[in-house]
């Protein structure tokens, strides 16, 4: 329907009542969802270094490929072609790989595919607690985005997801569905609402697991300091079968500046975040992040950013992120410089 008189209305007719649930305190809409223990458990896991060394507060910024497992409307306000690789390391025995690829669709609509996949071992014990050697299990989801922008400053996103896992012998298969809402009334500020992983349950071996619904709400302000910019993010994230959680993070932007030869220029991210939720130590639930992106051609960006994470006594983790973006030239051009 074109955007004309006749079109606005019918449009925001529809999206005042789902940008409600925005505005609505997330805990007064979600108790309904208790089910009790959830399976599908890697699907709790952060994906991506730079929403990571801000503790997942990403809901509101989704200004990236990360979009595609935070907030799948990011991409319609996203008008870059970006990439990202993500290897993360968990407790010496997991390994966890991401990937997505996001890019504009016209003037409306962003598409985008994503996927992550975990492998481990175990030791395989029999009824004395005797070791029988070992045993791998692993998960993997992979699905396309789709994201609309039928206002200029408002994006709404879908994304289905093929969720399969394995344990020795035995595998169990499920979809799953992510929805979001992102809105920046103003470059600085942006709202922002996601559900994700809304599916049915499934059998596993001879046990039911239902998938860990998550509802997040965030609220994201970046300020532009001349070249360099300060990004501050928070997120209220709820699981039926854990406490509320709160993130809060922050990255700061410098500028580095352009090389003698002024055909590529660099910059310097600092990240740090903090999860309420852990008690398991006094570093459980920081993180802390770094990354770097140099203009490898023109208009083509290469970041690598690393994150800490720590889980306390449980251990620690670290990931890794390979990212590529390419800004098409805009008119009115943005200012001279580097920096998502």
């Amino acid at each position: 329907m074109p955007l004309d008189g006749k079109g606005l209305p019918f449009i925001l007719a529809v999206v005042r009542p789902i940008w409600f649930l925005v505005l609505v305190p997330p805990s007064l809409c979600f108790p309904w969802w208790s089910t009790g223990p959830t399976g599908f458990t890697f699907m709790k896991l952060g994906i991506g270094a730079r929403p990571m060394g801000m503790a997942g507060a990403w809901t509101a910024v989704a200004d990236d490929a990360n979009a595609l497992f935070y907030n799948p409307a990011g991409i319609a306000l996203y008008p870059d072609l970006a990439a990202t690789l993500c290897l993360m390391k968990l407790f010496r025995t997991v390994s966890y790989t991401s990937a997505g690829l996001v890019g504009p669709v016209g003037s409306h609509f962003g598409a985008g595919i994503g996927g992550a996949y975990l492998s481990a071992t175990d030791e395989r014990r029999d009824e004395h607690g005797e070791e029988q050697g070992t045993f791998g299990f692993s998960d993997f989801m992979f699905g396309p985005t789709l994201g609309w922008r039928p206002l200029p400053k408002l994006g709404i996103g879908v994304s289905p997801k093929y969720v399969a896992s394995r344990i020795d012998s035995f595998s169990a298969y499920a979809l799953s569905f992510d929805a979001g809402l992102l809105y920046r009334p103003v470059k600085i500020f942006s709202v922002g609402a996601s559900l994700l992983h809304l599916g049915p349950p499934r059998r596993f071996i001879e046990e039911w697991e239902y998938p860990p619904v998550n509802l997040r709400s965030g609220l994201a302000l970046k300020l532009p300091l001349d070249r360099n910019h300060i990004l501050a993010a928070s997120d209220l994230s709820l699981y039926p079968d854990l406490a509320p959680t709160v993130s809060v993070g922050a990255e700061l932007y410098l500028y580095l500046g352009r090389s003698q030869t002024q055909t590529t220029e660099s910059g310097l991210y600092l990240r740090g975040g903090y999860q309420t939720g852990s008690q398991l130590g006094i570093w459980s639930g920081f993180t802390f992040g770094i990354g770097y992106e140099y203009l490898i051609a023109n208009r083509l960006f290469l970041s690598i950013d690393a994150v800490y994470v720590s889980y306390g006594l449980l251990g620690d983790a670290e990931r890794l992120s390979l990212s590529f973006r390419f800004a098409p030239a805009r008119v009115p051009r943005p200012p001279d410089r580097i920096g998502r």
